[in-house]
């Protein structure tokens, strides 16, 4: 069972929504309010997936924005009017787990909102046609990419070299000797790295680097003697 909550300016909207998701007993509608509310309805319910309709993508734009200030927020459904391709690549920079038109919104809910809840990323196809680096496969490997790209645009030259090598699964004494840095400071910029991607670990951010194709395709030569390329990134040190 999906949990979901709704946030839609009138409650006609919320109701046909809600009447759209709920047809598959997958879903769950668990509350649902007003813009401005998204906080509070999060907190108190602790859904899988917040679908916020708002006519103009800014106002989805800082929906999004109170979302993410929520310690380990859900899953974020972004339906909009008037959606731009800058507008819709700030959306995907803070995160956004899908983006639909309000106006053909219902066709797409119900795969979309099983993608998001289930971490992938939900492009409505006509959509995704608009930008030019993401292709129409509202949920394929490409989309994924695009988006793990753009969060690896947050961050800053030094930080990428960081956490492409943490997601190879370096230690940070590793990290460190590479970088030529001390083990101290490689653990500070993976904190920063976590507080700038809205994640928690290394496992998370080594998905990132994945889903980003930087993968093991940097170095070779400058790897650790004994340390063997192509580590799964499921074995990850801690700290």
């Amino acid at each position: 069972m999906i949990r979901i909550v709704l946030v839609a300016r009138h409650q006609p909207e919320r109701a046909q929504i809600r009447t759209t998701l709920e047809a598959d007993h997958r879903h769950r509608v668990v509350a649902e309010g007003v813009p401005g509310q998204e906080c509070e309805l999060v907190c108190r319910t602790r859904p899988d997936v917040v679908i916020v309709s708002q006519p103009e993508e800014g106002a989805a734009l800082g929906a999004l924005k109170r979302i993410t200030e929520i310690p380990a927020p859900p899953a974020a459904l972004l339906l909009a009017d008037r959606l731009t391709g800058d507008g819709v690549r700030r959306l995907l920079r803070l995160r956004a787990a899908g983006i639909l038109h309000r106006t053909t919104a219902g066709r797409h809910l119900p795969w979309a909102v099983h993608a998001a809840a289930h971490g992938g990323l939900a492009l409505e196809p006509g959509l995704a046609r608009d930008l030019a680096d993401i292709p129409a496969e509202p949920t394929g490997a490409a989309a994924e990419r695009a988006r793990a790209q753009a969060l690896l645009g947050e961050l800053s030259p030094r930080e990428r070299e960081v956490i492409a090598l943490a997601g190879d699964g370096l230690s940070n004494p590793e990290i460190a000797a590479i970088l030529t840095i001390s083990a101290d400071t490689a653990k500070d910029h993976l904190h920063h790295i976590y507080a700038k991607l809205g994640i928690r670990s290394r496992l998370q951010a080594a998905r990132i680097v994945w889903q980003a194709g930087l993968g093991d395709s940097r170095r070779g030569s400058d790897r650790p003697a004994g340390k063997p390329g192509g580590h799964c990134p499921s074995v990850i040190c801690s700290g």
